[in-house]
């Protein structure tokens, strides 16, 4: 996790900065990560820590004030999107907090809490599988190495305490029951946690392969367009210009033929508008000025409005298609073909959340520079990161928690612009075509199966 401040005012204003380290120092002092160079600001003024056992950001003043959403504080735990100000009238900023790709962690006090409950609703072998991969997945560093050793130490404990109770007189037996039965549950959640490491080993190869190699296949979807009336005029805006609607999406390469699998609302965005589709139904046209998918690695490539296909039905999957030489050098991603896509507990999804946002975000500043420099359209930028091979999908984890004939939920994080993109299962192929997400509640999102876009690639 990182601090990342967007800054409003000050000496800074307008810049977005990721500060890669653990502890970020604020001030007008060179020594400073974060320096403001500002007259109410002090030279150490204060201090933004990530702190990895609680997996949480702390501000702590040092040499002046600092207003947290309006409050001065001396020491507060920070939350994604505190308004910050250093000093009275000083440089505002916004708190945001960065997550890497792949990058997790969960408080021990809540792995803790988490397994106890889980235990009283489904049982202490459920409870230990949760909190080992927890554990292993979520921790730090340290716990992963003192847990396997607590266990080796829980062991060496229970079979010393076992050989001195062996000597000793019959009204110790009921301790030693209890020893044995300690050794015994003891003895079944190493059996659980070398599972669980297999396991999860096996996991971490696919997520490597997902990363390395099948991203390459995953696209970020550009489109704008216009709407045509039936007398041949298009629509115009307010300032009587042509009326313009520009979005983003994924989608992901699945036959050397071309063939682009994407959601229905990204493929024709028209439909999601109750007001277009009111014209269209009156005859008007809705007509792409721009549509074009970008792989990592390769420039824009422009698609054809006339490849779009739709289900009959209202899911929303659709195909698009791009050409074979086009498609070449781009992978094809392995999909799930035997209708079991809810059978996994894991899935992976990729894609292009917040679109260009996310990309820029990442981009290097000589990058942004240019872009800055020639007032870049979201065209032109697409153009300038591709050229410097800055698109590349964001990966994100979860567990599936239900599975439906005609949707897939899981928890794993996505918003606007991840919709079309795949959702990969714990074996590495695709299970679903990511299209939604429950407002209000990110912990649950939605998937259309993947043999429902299938269908598509036979007409």
């Amino acid at each position: 996790m990182r601090a990342q401040l967007l800054h409003l005012s000050g000496p800074l204003r307008g810049r977005t900065i990721t500060y890669r380290q653990r502890l970020v120092r604020i001030g007008s002092g060179d020594a400073c990560e974060a320096r403001m160079v500002s007259k109410v600001v002090s030279d150490h003024h204060a201090d933004i820590e990530w702190v990895k056992d609680e997996c949480q950001f702390h501000l702590r003043t040092m040499e002046s004030s600092v207003f947290v959403n309006g409050n001065e504080v001396e020491e507060v735990i920070l939350k994604d999107g505190d308004l910050l100000e250093f000093g009275a009238g000083g440089p505002m900023a916004r708190f945001r907090t960065y997550v890497p790709i792949g990058a997790i962690c969960k408080p021990v006090r809540r792995m803790l809490t988490d397994a106890r409950e889980v235990a009283q609703h489904s049982g202490r072998a459920t409870a230990t599988r949760m909190l080992t991969k927890d554990l292993l997945t979520q921790a730090t560093m340290t716990l992963k190495v003192g847990f396997p050793l607590a266990l080796v130490a829980a062991l060496v404990l229970s079979g010393w305490l076992g050989g001195w109770l062996s000597g000793r007189p019959a009204q110790v037996q009921k301790l030693m029951t209890a020893d044995t039965v300690m050794k015994a549950e003891i003895e079944a959640m190493r059996a659980e946690y070398q599972a669980e490491i297999k396991r999860l080993s096996q996991a971490s190869d696919v997520i490597r392969r997902v990363q390395k190699e099948w991203t390459r296949g995953v696209c970020l979807v550009h489109g704008i367009y216009r709407v045509r009336k039936p007398d041949g005029s298009l629509l115009l805006d307010f300032t009587g210009q042509p009326m313009e609607v520009e979005y983003t999406g994924s989608g992901f390469l699945v036959s050397e033929e071309g063939h682009i699998v994407t959601n229905r609302h990204v493929a024709l965005p028209w439909t999601e508008d109750a007001g277009h589709m009111k014209m269209i139904a009156a005859g008007a046209v809705p007509v792409f000025k721009r549509f074009t998918v970008t792989f990592p690695g390769k420039v824009p490539i422009d698609v054809a409005q006339s490849t779009i296909r739709r289900r009959d039905d209202e899911l929303d999957v659709a195909v698009i298609q791009i050409t074979t030489v086009q498609a070449k050098g781009i992978p094809v991603l392995p999909l799930r073909k035997d209708g079991s896509e809810g059978e996994d507990e894991r899935a992976i999804v990729v894609g292009y959340p917040t679109g260009l946002a996310a990309l820029l975000a990442r981009a290097s500043s000589d990058t942004l520079a240019e872009l800055r420099r020639t007032a870049a359209t979201t065209a032109d930028a697409i153009q300038q990161l591709a050229e410097a091979k800055q698109i590349k999908p964001v990966i994100t984890l979860g567990v599936i928690s239900n599975s439906e004939e005609h949707l897939i939920a899981y928890d794993a994080g996505t918003t606007s612009g991840g919709s079309g993109g795949p959702v990969f299962s714990g074996k590495g192929d695709v299970i679903a075509v990511n299209f939604a997400i429950q407002r209000n509640f990110a912990g649950n999102n939605l998937g259309v199966p993947i043999r429902h876009a299938l269908a598509l690639l036979k007409k």
